[in-house]
C-alpha cells in the first residue's frame, strides 16, 4: 500500500508493474488473508495503525480480485483503467506536433511492440498493455535469476525508454501541465 501509493504519484509505469506483482503475490498466497499476513504483512516494520491500514489494503485487493474474477490470471480493473488512460495519452501524444521526443521513442519501440503483438497473438490488446506485459515478463525472469538474451534486453530498453517518457508526460498531464 505504501509503495503503491508512492509509485502511483511518482511514476505511473512503475505503479502498473508493481500492481502486476501484487496481483501475483496474492495468487501465490491463494488469496488467503492469513497467508498474506504471514508471508507479507508480518515482514513490515510499521506502527500497529499502519499495519491495520496495510492489512485492510491487501484484504481489499483480495476481495477485488475475487469479485472481478481474476483469481487465476488477469489484472484489477483499476490497473486496466490506468493502462487505458496511458493508452489514451499515448495516442494523443502521437497526434500532437508538440511532442517529437515521444514520437521518436515510440518509433524506436514500434518494431518490438509489433513483434510482441504477433508472438502473443493478443489481438485487440493495446500497445501500451503489451509493453507492460513484456516488462513484467522480464522482471519475472530476472527474479528467477534466468538469463535475459541480448535481443530481449535491447527490446526492453526501447520499451522502457518509451514508457518512462510516457510516465513523465502522464504526470504532467495529471498536474494540468502538459500541452497537447
Amino acid at each position: 500500500m505504501l509503495i503503491a501509493r508512492q509509485k502511483k504519484r511518482e511514476n505511473i509505469a512503475e505503479y502498473v508493474i508493481y500492481m502486476f506483482q501484487i496481483e501475483d503475490m496474492m495468487r501465490a498466497c491463494k488469496l488467503d488473508p492469513k497467508l498474506v499476513k504471514k508471508n507479507i504483512i508480518d515482514q513490515y516494520n510499521q506502527s500497529p495503525e499502519m499495519i491495520g491500514e496495510i492489512t485492510y489494503w491487501y484484504e481489499n485487493i483480495i476481495e477485488l480480485m475475487k469479485n472481478q474474477g481474476i483469481t487465476q490470471k488477469g489484472h484489477l480493473q483499476e490497473v486496466l483503467n490506468t493502462i487505458d488512460d496511458m493508452t489514451d495519452l499515448h495516442l494523443r501524444l502521437l497526434r500532437s506536433p508538440l511532442h517529437p521526443d515521444y514520437k521518436t521513442a515510440y518509433q524506436d519501440a514500434a518494431p518490438v511492440i509489433g513483434q510482441s503483438l504477433q508472438i502473443t497473438g493478443k489481438q485487440g490488446t493495446s500497445e501500451i498493455e503489451i509493453c507492460f506485459e513484456m516488462l513484467y515478463m522480464v522482471l519475472l525472469l530476472k527474479l528467477q535469476h534466468k538469463e535475459i538474451s541480448n535481443d530481449t534486453a535491447f527490446a526492453i530498453s526501447k520499451i522502457s525508454k518509451m514508457l518512462s517518457l510516457l510516465s513523465q508526460k502522464y504526470r504532467k498531464a495529471e498536474d494540468d501541465d502538459l500541452d497537447l
